[in-house]
């Protein structure tokens, strides 16, 4: 892990609290990180734990150019903060949550899954549930659920109109997921936009780098020899890929950069938070 700001609690809280690791967009960790979230967390007596993944990489964004910085990365950086968290006298252990938003929602998802975490020990520490928000893990879709179970319940949160993530398809994916025997729920904003938790004005993002209509996927394995995984193909050709390079091209060539629509919803967020809140609670 890189670098992160835990902010607690108001000071009257008594006991250990619960507490969120935060996985910030392609952005960055941007102000939503601590006006919206900390906010709103602290003030239900939950710990917010903001994991920087870029300025200490020296990368200022990878809005334009999600090759920057190899999710991997982020998922190390989540799955160290867990470990550091789980060691706080004020936090409890067993109820840390992690969180993310875009890119960082792909995080959240991916630290769910026994292949992603095994390359960091935590210590026994896990993750006591995942919150995905508007993730991008669903048109380009590295699979880990094969062979293995979500060792935690997952949240995904999607808006009706975010251009980012296409919905029906992550519709299908988590469908196929919950069907295999994991705890997934599906949560739809009607209305929202990318960025909908913010309280940004509406914008766009220029030149955004994104993977909307890929549609593709395979299982990966971590096994010595394995090649590009298992199962990899291109469902809108319907073509099966069969090397690491072909891979390589398929996703390079289907992922576009356009102007990106994004902006607040107070109505969506409050719901949002709400859904955090209970999920968080249960």
């Amino acid at each position: 892990m890189k670098w992160g700001q835990l902010q607690l609690m108001p000071k009257n809280t008594v006991g250990k609290v619960p507490a969120v690791v935060y996985s910030h967009g392609s952005t960055g960790a941007t102000a939503a990180a601590f006006d919206v979230w900390a906010k709103e967390l602290n003030t239900a007596g939950v710990a917010i734990f903001v994991v920087d993944s870029f300025k200490p990489r020296g990368i200022s964004e990878t809005q334009t150019d999600q090759g920057q910085v190899s999710p991997s990365a982020q998922i190390s950086d989540a799955r160290n903060a867990l470990k550091l968290l789980a060691t706080h006298p004020q936090i409890d252990a067993s109820r840390i949550y992690n969180m993310g938003f875009s890119r960082g929602g792909s995080i959240a998802y991916y630290t769910a899954w026994p292949m992603y975490q095994r390359p960091v020990d935590t210590a026994g520490a896990k993750f006591a549930g995942h919150i995905a928000v508007y993730p991008g893990v669903c048109e380009i879709r590295y699979r880990a659920d094969a062979n293995d179970k979500a060792t935690a319940p997952i949240l995904v949160a999607l808006g009706t109109k975010d251009v980012s993530t296409n919905e029906a398809t992550c519709k299908q994916y988590m469908a196929e997921v919950t069907a295999a025997g994991n705890s997934v729920t599906v949560k739809t904003y009607e209305g929202a936009y990318h960025g909908w938790d913010t309280l940004n004005r509406f914008g766009y993002y220029q030149n955004s780098h994104t993977s909307f209509d890929c549609n593709m996927e395979l299982q990966m394995t971590d096994k010595p020899g394995g090649g590009v995984g298992m199962n990899a193909k291109d469902i809108k050709t319907g073509k099966s890929i069969t090397s690491y390079d072909d891979w390589d091209k398929a996703a390079k060539s289907c992922m576009k950069h356009f102007a990106m629509s994004y902006g607040a919803d107070d109505k969506q967020r409050a719901a949002l938070v709400a859904d955090v809140l209970s999920f968080i609670k249960k």
